[in-house]
């Protein structure tokens, strides 16, 4: 393949940008006739411009392969990745219409090599090129969107956290906080936050902390009921602790957790009887 050929198709590329963006976008209106998104006109002009960066990126790439076009398609293929995630788009939906990209690239350097007398092993080396490309921005457009299904599950996650932290009110200005389960780095910091919003909101000024449902206790138990007894004493919130069970009790000894000043009772009944 001479150089001739990379800077003759390199440069057609880049000058045919709006031509070749043309014909991808009426590639899409084709294939999808009933899909709304690609027949409104604000937005066909935004996706005519997403395709007119791909092709100066790949009209570079033809032209010289050293440069440093990789790391610039590979970012704009993430941040392509993130909007299509944003606006509820699919990884399997934007790859699948990377065929269709690549159908009207082939197409358009087909015709142009053609016409200038150029082989079909020349075109052909030239749109291997343009394929390597491709590669590294659908590497991008991936990366996008094992991120956001990452986030997506934390979201879950911490959603179901909070619904997980009920604060059931007792009496008037007094609440309960009934511990279950295990408590890992997240839902500790969600359980702080959660517990003093919900007692803000609900004007508590005594909390019950209620560990039956707790059976083991753990470094990250132990230092988020520390901090959370002493947020609640900040704001005015007195903290009460049952439920403890006699081995659960030695680990707070163990740890040095100071609880002095702390009201301990056996059971929420106790409490309640000593209103």
């Amino acid at each position: 393949m001479t150089m001739t050929a990379q800077t003759l198709l390199g440069n057609k590329l880049i000058d045919s940008q709006d031509e070749v963006a043309a014909n991808i976008l009426l590639e899409i209106q084709n294939t999808y006739p009933d899909n709304p998104q690609y027949q409104d006109e604000e937005t066909e002009e935004k996706i005519k411009e997403i395709f007119q960066t791909l092709i100066q990126f790949l009209g570079e790439y033809v032209l010289d392969p050293e440069k440093s076009v990789l790391d610039r398609a590979k970012d704009w293929g993430e941040s392509i990745g993130f909007t299509s995630v944003h606006a509820g788009g699919s990884l399997e939906d934007t790859l699948s219409n990377m065929t269709l990209y690549k159908r009207c690239l082939w197409t358009f350097i087909q015709r142009e090599g053609t016409a200038e007398g150029y082989h079909m092993e020349q075109i052909t080396e030239i749109f291997i090129r343009i394929d390597e490309l491709f590669n590294i921005i659908v590497y991008g457009f991936s990366q996008a969107f094992s991120i956001a299904t990452e986030q997506k599950i934390l979201d879950s996650r911490a959603s179901m956290i909070r619904l997980s932290i009920p604060i059931v009110p007792l009496l008037q200005g007094m609440a309960v906080l009934p511990l279950v389960g295990e408590i890992d780095d997240v839902r500790a910091g969600i359980l702080i936050e959660e517990t003093l919003e919900k007692c803000k909101n609900l004007s508590i000024s005594k909390l019950v902390i209620d560990f039956s449902g707790v059976y083991q206790l753990d470094g990250t138990v132990l230092h988020t009921m520390d901090l959370l007894l002493r947020a609640l004493k900040l704001i005015g919130i007195t903290p009460i602790i049952t439920g403890l069970r006699p081995e659960l009790s030695l680990q707070f000894i163990h740890s040095g957790l100071i609880l002095r000043d702390i009201h301990i009772s056996g059971s929420i009944e106790q409490v309640l009887q000593e209103q």
